[in-house]
C-alpha cells in the first residue's frame, strides 16, 4: 500500500466511505440490477486499487524514498479510465439488455477492451502475474483456436463476440464472481472488519488462553484455538496469520518453541479457519452460488471434516509439546461478559438469520449492525454514560471498520474480477470440457486416480493464489469430470475447496507459510515441510468423505457415529506416526505401521477399520512397553 499525503488520504477516505455506504444501502434496501450493481462496485474498487497499490514493489519503494505521498499521474489516469468505463456501462445498461450483441458506438468498444486489460492489471497488483498470464493465453486461444491441434482446436472467435461477451452481459466481466464480490463478499468484508475492530482477535486469544493455556503446549494450543475462531470471520489464511500471529508467535517462542515450530502451528491453524463453520471463508459463499445449494447445507457438510482438521492439529501440537517438554501457563486473562457478547452475539444473529431461512447476505447485514450496537452498549456501560467518550470511541471503530473493510473488498474484488475473465474464456472456448476429458482419460475412468490427479491440480493452481482464486479456477476445470464419475456435486466442490485451502501450506509456493515464517524469523521451507507433516491426516480426509458421506452427516445415526469415531482414531494414529512420539519416542517401524493403520481406519469399511484399530493399538502398546532409546527391546526382535 502507498503511504499517501493528507490530500490523497482524504480522497481514499471519501471513496471508502462511499463504497461501504453503497454496499450497506444495497444490502439493506436491495441491490440494483446485476450489471448496474456490479459496475458501480467495480468502479469504486478499481479507482481505490490504482490509488492505493503501486505498480510494483520497486516502484513503491522509489515513491517511498521521495516521501511526497503523491499518486503518480499514470495511476490517476488508470483510476479515472476504469471508473469511466464502469460508469458508462450504467448509462447504457437498459439498451444493451435488449441487444447485447450490438456495439452502440466506438466508445463502448474502447471501454470494453480497456476495461479487460485494466482488470488484468488490477489483479496483477493484487496477487501477481497469474491472472494476467492466464487471461492473455486464453484470449490468444479464443482468437486463434484453429491453430491448435486435435481436440484442442476450435473455430476462431471474433473480436466482437469475445469483447461483447465481456462487456455487454453477465457471462463476462459482470459474471458470478464479480456478482459475489459486489454483494455477499463485500458485506462479509465489512462484517469481519467490525468484529476485528471491536476486539475480535484479542478476545479469541484470551478465550484460547483461558480454555487451553494451562495445559501442555498451552501457548501453541492457544494459537490453534484463536486462529480457528478468528479464521471463521476473516476467511483468509494470510489475514488470519497477520491478525493472530503477531500475538501468538511471540508467545510460542517465549514458551520455548523453536522459530520453525511457532510458524508451523500458526500457519496450519490459520489455514483451517477457512473451512470451519459457522462462517468459513469466502470460497464457501462462492460455492453456494455456483452449485445452487444453501450455505447452511455447506456448513453442515463441512463441520465434521473441519473438526477432524483441528483434532489433528491439537493432537500433533500436544505430542510435539510433550516431546519438547513445553508446559502451559497458569495465566488466566480476564474476559468480561460484555467482551463475550460483543463477539458472540453478532455470530448468533448471523446463525439465527440463516436458520430462519434468510439469505447469508441479510444475516451478515444484521449481524454487522448488531456488532456495532453491542459495542456501543458495552462502552456506555464501561464509561458510565460518558457521551463524549462513547461518541469518540464509536467514531474510531466506524472509521477503522470502513478502512479495513474497504481494504478487504478491494483485495477480494481484484482477485475475483481477474478470475472472472479467465473463467469466462474457459467457458467460451470449451477448454474446461476438454481438460475434463483428459483428466478422466488419465485416470482411465478410475474415480480414485481422478481424485488424485484433481488434488494435485488444486494444489498447483493454488500456488501463490489466495484460497478463493484457487477454488474458482479449480472448480471451473475439475468439477465437471468428477461429477461425471458419479460423485455428488456438493462433495466434489468441498473436495476442491479443501485442497485449495491446503495449498496455502504446501511447498514450494505456500502463502500462509511465507507470512508465518516472516513473523517468526524462520526458514520457510522447513516450516512448509513441518506444516504438511502436522496436516498429513487432513490431506486424506477429503478422499474419505468422497467415498463416505457419513462424514458429511448424511446417513443413519449409527453410520455417522462410526464414521466419526474411526476417523478420529485414524487421525490420532497418523499424527503419532508423523510426529514419532506417544508418551515417548516411537520407532520408525511402528510409525510406518501406524500410518497404514490410520489410513485403514478412515477407509469406509467396518472390517478394515476394525483391523486397523486392533493392529494400531497393539503396535502402540508394544512400542510403549518395549521400545527404549532408539531401538526395540530384544524380546520383540525388531530393530529400529
Amino acid at each position: 500500500m502507498r503511504k499517501l499525503n493528507p490530500a490523497w488520504t482524504w480522497v481514499v477516505r471519501i471513496l471508502s466511505f462511499a463504497l461501504v455506504l453503497f454496499q450497506l444501502y444495497t444490502t439493506g434496501v436491495g441491490p440494483f440490477s446485476d450489471i448496474i450493481q456490479r459496475s458501480i462496485h467495480l468502479a469504486f474498487v478499481l479507482s481505490l486499487l490504482f490509488i492505493l497499490k503501486p505498480a510494483s514493489r520497486k516502484i513503491g519503494a522509489k515513491e517511498a524514498e521521495k516521501g511526497n505521498g503523491k499518486v503518480p499521474a499514470y495511476d490517476i489516469v488508470l483510476a479515472l479510465v476504469s471508473c469511466i468505463s464502469c460508469v458508462y456501462l450504467v448509462s447504457i445498461a437498459d439498451r444493451i439488455l435488449y441487444d447485447p450483441l450490438q456495439w452502440l458506438g466506438t466508445f463502448d468498444k474502447v471501454c470494453a477492451v480497456v476495461l479487460v486489460f485494466l482488470i488484468l492489471e488490477a489483479s496483477r497488483r493484487s496477487v501477481g502475474w497469474t491472472f494476467p498470464i492466464l487471461g492473455i493465453l486464453f484470449l490468444a486461444y479464443a482468437f486463434f483456436g484453429e491453430m491448435f491441434p486435435g481436440s484442442w482446436g476450435h473455430q476462431n472467435f471474433s473480436f466482437n463476440l469475445v469483447f461483447q461477451t465481456f462487456y455487454h452481459n453477465t457471462r463476462g466481466i459482470w459474471g458470478t464472481m464479480l456478482g459475489l464480490s459486489a454483494t455477499m463478499l463485500a458485506m462479509f468484508g465489512i462484517f469481519g472488519a467490525i468484529l476485528s475492530g471491536t476486539g475480535g482477535a484479542e478476545t479469541f486469544i484470551k478465550m484460547g488462553q483461558r480454555f487451553t493455556g494451562r495445559y501442555t503446549g498451552g501457548s501453541a494450543k492457544v494459537a490453534c484455538l484463536a486462529s480457528s475462531l478468528f479464521g471463521m470471520i476473516s476467511g483468509s489464511a494470510i489475514g488470519n496469520v497477520v491478525a493472530t500471529g503477531v500475538f501468538t508467535i511471540p508467545a510460542m517462542k517465549k514458551a520455548g518453541y523453536p522459530n520453525e515450530w511457532a510458524a508451523t502451528v500458526e500457519a496450519v491453524s490459520s489455514t483451517g479457519g477457512q473451512i470451519m463453520p459457522p462462517i468459513m471463508g469466502a470460497a464457501a459463499f462462492i460455492m453456494a452460488q455456483l452449485i445452487g445449494v444453501s450455505y447452511l447445507a455447506i456448513a453442515k457438510a463441512a463441520i465434521v471434516p473441519a473438526i477432524l482438521y483441528y483434532i489433528s492439529c491439537f493432537v500433533a501440537i500436544h505430542l510435539i509439546s510433550s516431546k519438547l517438554k513445553i508446559k502451559g501457563s497458569n495465566e488466566k486473562p480476564r474476559i468480561g461478559i460484555l467482551d463475550y457478547l460483543v463477539i458472540l452475539l453478532p455470530l448468533c444473529i448471523f446463525i439465527v438469520y440463516i436458520c430462519m431461512g434468510y439469505t447469508v447476505l441479510m444475516g451478515a447485514f444484521w449481524a454487522t449492525l448488531g456488532a456495532l450496537v453491542m459495542f456501543i452498549l458495552k462502552y456506555i456501560i464501561e464509561t458510565k454514560g460518558d457521551v463524549k467518550a462513547v461518541a469518540k470511541k464509536t467514531g474510531a471503530v466506524c472509521y477503522n471498520t470502513v478502512m479495513n473493510g474497504t481494504t478487504s473488498i478491494v483485495d477480494m474484488c481484484g482477485i475475483l474480477a481477474g478470475s472472472q475473465i479467465t473463467v469466462s474464456l474457459i467457458n467460451l472456448t470449451g477448454f474446461g470440457v476438454k481438460l475434463s476429458d483428459i483428466i478422466v482419460s488419465l485416470g482411465q475412468g478410475n474415480p480414485f486416480l481422478c481424485l488424485l490427479f484433481s488434488m494435485l491440480v488444486c494444489i498447483i493452481l493454488g500456488m501463490g493464489l489466495p484460497t478463493t482464486a484457487a477454488y474458482v479456477l479449480a472448480a471451473a476445470v475439475l468439477a465437471p469430470p468428477l461429477v461425471s464419475l458419479g460423485f455428488p456435486l456438493l462433495v466434489v466442490h468441498l473436495f476442491i475447496m479443501y485442497y485449495a485451502c491446503l495449498s496455502a501450506i504446501t511447498p514450494p509456493v505456500c502463502v500462509a507459510v511465507f507470512m508465518a515464517s516472516g513473523l517468526a524469523k524462520a526458514k520457510w521451507f522447513k516450516v512448509g515441510c513441518l506444516s504438511c507433516m502436522i496436516a498429513l491426516p487432513v490431506f486424506i480426509i477429503p478422499f474419505t468423505f468422497c467415498y463416505n458421506e457419513a462424514l458429511m452427516l448424511n446417513g443413519s445415526f449409527i453410520d455417522i457415529v462410526l464414521a466419526i469415531l474411526t476417523a478420529i482414531i485414524g487421525v490420532v494414529f497418523i499424527d503419532v506416526a508423523s510426529t514419532g512420539y506417544f508418551k515417548k519416542d516411537v520407532s520408525i517401524a511402528s510409525r510406518l505401521i501406524l500410518a497404514a493403520c490410520g489410513v485403514l481406519l478412515v477407509i469406509p469399511s467396518n472390517l478394515l477399520s476394525l483391523t486397523g484399530f486392533i493392529i494400531g493399538a497393539t503396535i502402540l502398546f508394544l512400542d510403549y512397553k518395549f521400545y527404549k532409546g532408539g531401538q526395540l527391546n530384544a524380546k520383540v526382535g525388531i530393530s529400529k
